[in-house]
């Protein structure tokens, strides 16, 4: 894991090459840690705090020539300690925003937990409100003039906003090509979308599990194979095949079971005996009274053997 990265059309969306109709937030406040954890200790490869500005650290893309805009260093609109409260901003409606952050030495995850930690504000929330706000890690060497939203990444996570509908937390990886989505939503609620810092956090762990915590409460959890799709960690053989006498049946019928004697002279229907001749009943007119017939409860239909477990 070589550079840390933003990028941003002018809606705030990581995947650049999307143009804002309007602008609907104007300031995001970034404070950002990488680092990777052993069981003792944890190595911090990456921070920043913004605290003297945005700095020489910080390269700005050129992808879209005269159609970027500019990353300023600014507090934003409101805030309780202005130095305190600053960060790196995308400035300007109807442009393009990107910018990237070589990490100050080469870092690996294997055998060691990867945490992923920053904030964010969209400042300028309101009922038409969308906005990301992802944090992009980008393996080996990128050209930071031309980073843009197609150049291949490790890790994107941060949070998507739009309006009443969608509300919650991107986690992508990269994997053999391909940018794994997550099979299931990280949900937000729909109070977690104000205007307000708040505070977004990856952890993935060395045993192959991972935890998205949002304001340090637990978002999602899990292991990474069930989680998006990476490969399994056992898979059927492939040099193996179905024996030929192989048996699917589980139950079948008893061979040993018998038919009971007189089974099948038991009749589906019975006269009713309970029934009672109406005392008003003409045998010489109504004829010879019989009683209704009813189901019989002694009749089980056409006997079948039971079934039982297949010993093959």
């Amino acid at each position: 894991l070589c550079l840390i990265s933003s990028a941003f059309s002018s809606e705030g969306n990581v995947v650049v090459g999307r143009r804002a109709v309007r602008r609907v937030m104007s300031s995001w406040s970034w404070r950002v840690v990488v680092a990777l954890a052993s069981v003792a200790s944890a190595t911090v490869y990456f921070e920043e705090t913004f605290d003297n500005g945005i700095g020489e650290r910080w390269q700005a893309s050129e992808w879209k020539g005269d159609s970027m805009g500019e990353w300023v260093w600014t507090a934003g609109e409101w805030f309780t300690d202005a130095a305190k409260a600053k960060g790196m901003q995308a400035s300007e409606d109807m442009r393009f925003h990107a910018t990237s952050a070589k990490m100050d030495e080469v870092a690996t995850t294997v055998g060691k937990d990867l945490i992923v930690q920053f904030t964010v504000k969209h400042e300028k929330k309101d009922y038409a409100f969308c906005g990301g706000g992802y944090i992009k890690i980008l393996p080996g060497t990128v050209d930071a003039k031309a980073f843009g939203g197609d150049t291949p990444y490790a890790i994107m996570f941060g949070p998507d906003l739009c309006g009443y509908d969608v509300s919650r937390i991107h986690v992508i990886f990269e994997h053999g090509g391909d940018n794994l989505l997550k099979d299931d939503e990280i949900k937000l609620d729909y109070a977690d979308k104000d205007e307000f810092t708040h505070l977004y956090t990856l952890v993935v762990k060395a045993d192959g599990t991972y935890e998205v915590f949002f304001d340090q409460k637990s978002k999602a959890s899990g292991a990474l194979e069930d989680g998006w799709a990476f490969p399994k960690k056992e898979i059927q053989d492939p040099e193996v095949s179905k024996p030929e006498d192989w048996v699917d049946t589980k139950r079948i019928p008893d061979p040993e079971a018998v038919k009971p004697e007189g089974y099948d002279d038991i009749p589906a229907e019975i006269p009713d005996p309970e029934a009672e001749q109406p005392e008003d009943w003409d045998a010489e007119e109504d004829g010879e009274w019989e009683p209704p017939m009813i189901d019989n409860p002694d009749y089980k239909g056409e006997w079948k053997a039971p079934m039982i477990d297949n010993p093959d």
